[in-house]
């Protein structure tokens, strides 16, 4: 499928939106993400991002953060103008709108984690325009907001709909609440444990979420979030550092202690599709030894499928020689 760019906005200091206009139409799950490729210096970079817009149509929208050293993101902001095109793979992701039931939601997005929560919010008020939510969007300064007008706008539109803006610094005028916290939770929003809860940021983020939940005593199961988990880090090699040996499709590969299965692989050219990079949309999925297996992150793998010896190539090290099967 290809994506041609008909607009682009700054949002934030390093955060774009950009839309498309599909050859086709787009068919997707609202909460889903699409995995793009991206031709950088003749190299082809696999990314996925989520979309911040309804299926339906031929028209999307995908709103997207520079990363320190992200070759894709960096590489957009700096050099995607109108006009120019992308390729993209079917929509992904278990994190959508047909986890929502019919009852209240609560809504917690940070940073660019309010793509795929705005996404659902959408198609919610569509099918319902009376649901009962709260949406609360974290960000660190005013400006760093994503998404004001129109989300405000569809807060006037619904009175059912809560908006609230969690600012952590920069409100002189005291208009937002501060960083959102427990109390925050417990004050701002009513019926909380009968609320299905929905949300979506950087990890640290989620992680103290999951303990003010905890503390509330929230129903685990009543609690739905994707979060993208930094791939493991390279370690500086150096002459004496432990390498083994990876038996991939008859071809024998050198891994360093440090490095991720998905480096290794792409470093000989092995024909390995890796779209998230982040452990989220389980497209570098291989087979080995679970008990040679470290990960950051199994994503959306299975306890059967990590059992069975199923790992995600990028956020994998392994610690002995071992057998790989890509797919």
């Amino acid at each position: 499928m290809q994506l041609t760019c008909t607009d682009i906005r700054q949002d934030t200091i390093d955060v774009t939106t950009y839309w498309f206009e599909s050859n086709e139409e787009l068919d997707f799950i609202p909460g889903q993400f699409l995995p793009l490729e991206v031709e950088i210096d003749g190299q082809q970079h696999q990314r996925c991002y989520s979309l911040a817009s309804l299926p339906g149509d031929t028209h999307c929208s995908l709103t997207i953060k520079r990363v320190d050293g992200g070759v894709v993101s960096n590489y957009l902001a700096d050099n995607f103008v109108i006009g120019q095109s992308l390729t993209c793979g079917d929509a992904m992701g278990d994190f959508n709108i047909q986890l929502m039931e019919e009852q209240p939601v609560l809504m917690l997005s940070a940073g660019c984690g309010i793509t795929p929560v705005y996404s659902m919010l959408q198609a919610r008020l569509r099918a319902n325009p009376d649901a009962d939510i709260v949406f609360i969007h974290s960000a660190s300064t005013p400006s760093d907001r994503i998404y004001v007008q129109e989300l405000e706008a569809l807060a006037k539109q619904h009175d059912n709909l809560k908006l609230i803006w969690a600012v952590s610094r920069g409100d002189e005028l005291g208009l937002y609440q501060e960083r959102l916290n427990q109390d925050t939770l417990q004050s701002n929003v009513q019926n909380l444990s009968s609320r299905a809860i929905f949300m979506c940021g950087p990890e640290a983020y989620m992680e103290s979420a999951k303990v003010w939940f905890e503390s509330l005593g929230i129903d685990p199961t009543q609690i739905h979030h994707e979060q993208f988990h930094a791939a493991i880090e390279n370690v500086v090699s150096n002459s004496n550092e432990q390498s083994y040996t990876l038996s991939v499709n008859q071809s024998q590969v050198t891994i360093s202690q440090g490095e991720t299965v998905l480096e290794a692989l792409e470093k000989e050219g092995l024909p390995i599709f890796a779209a998230c990079r982040a452990g989220v949309c389980g497209s570098c999925r291989c087979k080995g030894d679970k008990d040679k297996v470290t990960s950051s992150t199994t994503g959306p793998l299975s306890q059967h499928d990590v059992e069975q010896g199923y790992f995600l190539a990028c956020t994998s090290q392994v610690n002995d020689d071992m057998y790989v099967e890509i797919g």
